[in-house]
């Protein structure tokens, strides 16, 4: 790989991060009132370092196993569990599953990994899927709930003859809501 293409795709991994902390992050209210913005800046950076050199090593080669998957969510939420002066609370399986998934669904598109086991579960893909009663995937602590909805999601992919992630690249369309 070249300077200029090192740089390149050094670029639009900082921006993945933008993009991942944001939609994760979104309307999920996790720092303390009056936190600083570089104690936030802090946890983030801790946060995404933890995902790079711990998780996302795993995902080099294809993850196909559900249970590994979700030890990875459950294993995120535990890291964050350290972070009592910035957070309300460790972040949950929702906003875990959200920041991972995102994060995986960003570096597959880029061509870094393989095609990750699972898709962000949001409003928008239960949506998709016409799930009612919808979850409130911020407020998700239930990793059997989480595991319903991509049971679901993994029904509807097959019927389309698509893997999860597949399915979720074809129907998340924010602009169509």
């Amino acid at each position: 790989m070249t300077d200029k293409s090192k740089k390149q795709q050094a670029f639009l991994i900082e921006e993945i991060w933008l993009l991942t902390f944001g939609g994760a992050f979104q309307h999920t209210g996790i720092y303390k009132p009056n936190t600083k913005e570089k104690d936030r800046t802090y946890f983030r950076n801790m946060l995404r370092g933890y995902v790079e050199n711990t998780i996302l090593t795993q995902y080099a080669t294809e993850v196909t196993d559900d249970i590994v998957h979700l030890e990875n969510i459950q294993a995120i939420c535990k890291f964050t569990e350290v972070f009592t002066e910035v957070l309300k609370a460790p972040i949950n399986i929702g906003v875990s599953q959200k920041l991972l998934n995102l994060a995986l669904k960003y570096y597959w598109c880029l061509g870094v990994i393989p095609e990750p086991p699972h898709c962000p579960v949001d409003r928008i893909i239960q949506q998709r899927l016409y799930k009612q009663p919808l979850v409130n995937w911020t407020q998700l602590e239930c990793a059997d709930t989480y595991m319903q909805i991509i049971q679901d999601i993994r029904t509807k992919a097959k019927a389309d003859m698509q893997s999860i992630a597949q399915w979720e690249l074809v129907n998340f369309d924010r602009r169509s809501l």
